[in-house]
């Protein structure tokens, strides 16, 4: 299987599972990681958002075997999406298949947005700023596990 046709298997939007079955460990461990930082994540509200291409950059760095075009260390997951995003894009980010979570989490400020004339209205700039504040990497060493 190409490297390509490996990482096409998972979405882009990963669950524990997922990431379980790529660094071949439990679930569990999964999330101790995540509580760690060890594994890069995003928590909003009670869960962990887990970003494919920010696994694949972080596989990287950890890699003995650097290769020209590796994945760079500074992933935006939010390139692909316009600069205002509706709850179908929140969906589609976050790998939510219910559109009463996104709403719960822009009603609590786990996400932010505007609610405007009964829409939310969720700009890519401060979603960029949510997720870097809640990324498990902020302030994070090298240290090993």
């Amino acid at each position: 299987m190409s490297e390509q046709d490996y990482w096409a298997q998972f979405p882009d939007t990963l669950t524990t599972t997922d990431v379980a079955k790529i660094i071949r460990t439990g679930v569990q461990a999964v999330r101790a990681r995540l509580r760690r930082g060890t594994i890069p994540g995003h928590r909003i509200g009670d869960t962990w958002i887990i970003f494919k291409p920010e696994i694949r950059a972080w596989l990287a760095s950890t890699s003995n075997q650097h290769r020209a075009g590796d994945v760079a260390a500074d992933v935006d997951v939010l390139a692909g999406y316009p600069d205002v995003l509706s709850y179908r894009d929140l969906m589609r980010l976050f790998g939510v298949k219910y559109k009463g979570t996104i709403y719960i989490w822009l009603e609590q400020g786990h996400i932010p947005g505007s609610f405007v004339e009964g829409r939310w209205i969720v700009h890519k700039w401060q979603l960029r700023e949510r997720l870097a504040a809640t990324s498990n990497q902020v302030g994070q060493s090298d240290s090993p596990e």
